[in-house]
């Protein structure tokens, strides 16, 4: 198995791996931050929070879905130097974005308690969420927006500016939900209220910074805001064609994470905070990971547009190891800090207990999910097999994960921690089967077309 050696194929992956690392940084300790401050009120605020943002999260991975999908085409014609092409890609993305942030968001607004009550019948923390959904539904079509202009221009290897804007809403939100939810400065003490508002200043700050910067400072894209909603028919297909499995797979396996959120609202707020603990500190740990997948997936796309298939083969193998290796370090330290994570949560010492052990269960699931994530996000999807990353991810989350958990938790009524167990069962079995994936090569498709129609 052939690794690459040459310095300037880790330059490159460090420029691209390392801001967009941080940026996951800052957004995944955005939340982490968000729980430790919301938990700092009361166990139900934390847990009422957490369940009111499980549509917030599904919308998310349908908006990664979106941009993911259309990365796969911006990428290989990036490196094809077919900038024209790319320009509509990015127009189609955002057009479709924009349609579905309306209309989720609008559901959002228009019926908290109807989403609140999919995700718990505990009575105490459905009037916490509904309070914090009416707010924070207006963020749905700001972040829509945000998330996928962040994307494309990851994609042609802008990250510098993206990570200036998640910072700039990072540092934001951290301060208002200082003032706001503790009332400090002067200003009332408004709790979930006040972490809502922050959330939504924060977003709409980040929203104001990229929609100026694309319009009037980018220089590799050069997007117009007039293209919106114009489609080139033979585009569009391939556009269905290869971003329709990437988004099933994000939005079906979001949905199927959000289950999990499901089954633990049923046994009690203690399981719903621990688990919004796990999942927070989860995201945080696996940063540099995905970084190094983003790239993958950018580096990788670029070099099989550009008709060099051996050489992005050999990007494959190199970040491959390099994911895994990062994810045992990773997954290492977090085991062995698992204790004074928790103990910055001000929670009952029972949920202090169920956290730890959840969190044992998460340092193994970073490392095992270091194989798939560089597959399914970097190899794959650069490569464009996107049908067979999302059969893996969808598939064995719904006949394997929610199944087992579902008997578990409301049929047999396991602990929560061996439901918890149940409910990520499907994380060795995924990685197996995109190891073998990526070791028959199948995972190279070149997406581009010679000439664009009219």
């Amino acid at each position: 198995m052939q690794f690459i050696k040459e310095k300037s194929f880790y330059k490159t992956l460090v420029a691209l791996a390392l801001p967009i690392a941080l940026q996951d940084l800052i957004k995944f300790g955005l939340n982490l931050m968000d729980n430790v401050m919301v938990g700092a009120v009361s166990e139900t605020a934390l847990s009422g929070v957490s369940l009111a943002n499980q549509p917030f999260f599904m919308f998310s991975m349908l908006c990664f879905g979106l941009a993911g999908g259309g990365a796969v085409l911006i990428t290989q014609y990036y490196g094809k130097k077919d900038m024209a092409t790319v320009r509509k890609v990015v127009s189609m993305t955002l057009s479709i974005t924009i349609a579905f942030s309306v209309l989720i968001g609008a559901a959002v607004l228009l019926f908290p308690e109807f989403f609140m009550r999919i995700f718990t019948d505990k009575e105490e923390l459905i009037p916490v969420g509904v309070e914090y959904l009416r707010i924070v539904g207006w963020t749905y079509f700001l972040y829509g927006i945000s998330n996928t202009l962040v994307l494309v221009l990851r994609s042609v290897q802008v990250v510098k500016v993206t990570l200036l804007a998640n910072a700039m809403a990072f540092v934001l939100n951290v301060f208002l939900n200082w003032v706001l939810i503790f009332g400090k400065l002067g200003m009332p003490a408004l709790g979930v209220r006040g972490a809502a508002i922050a959330t939504l200043t924060a977003r709409f700050v980040e929203f104001l910074f990229l929609l100026v910067y694309i319009r009037f400072r980018d220089k590799v894209i050069g997007f117009r805001f007039h293209t919106l909603f114009r489609f080139k028919r033979a585009l569009l297909r391939d556009f269905v064609r290869y971003s329709t499995p990437v988004v099933g797979n994000e939005f079906i396996w979001g949905v199927g994470i959000s289950m999990i959120s499901v089954v633990l609202g049923r046994l009690g707020s203690d399981a719903v905070a621990a688990s919004s603990i796990a999942s927070s500190v989860q995201q945080v740990a696996t940063v540099i990971v995905f970084g190094i997948c983003n790239a993958a997936c950018i580096i990788i796309g670029r070099e099989i547009g550009a008709g060099r298939v051996d050489y992005a083969k050999q990007c494959a193998n190199t970040c491959m190891y390099l994911s895994v290796g990062f994810g045992f370090v990773l997954a290492l330290g977090l085991f062995f800090l698992r204790g004074p994570i928790v103990s910055l949560y001000e929670i009952p010492e029972a949920t202090k207990e169920l956290s730890m052990s959840f969190l044992i269960v998460t340092s193994l699931i970073v490392f095992i999910d270091s194989i798939s994530s560089i597959a399914i996000v970097g190899v794959m999807r650069g490569g464009g097999d996107t049908k067979y990353s999302m059969y893996v991810d969808v598939l064995t989350l719904w006949l394997l994960s929610i199944p087992l958990g579902l008997i578990g938790g409301l049929v047999l009524h396991l602990p929560a921690l061996i439901t918890y167990i149940l409910l990520r069962i499907d994380v060795p079995i995924k990685a197996i089967l995109c190891y073998l994936r990526m070791k028959s090569g199948k995972w190279v498709h070149n997406v581009t077309r010679g000439e664009i129609p009219q």
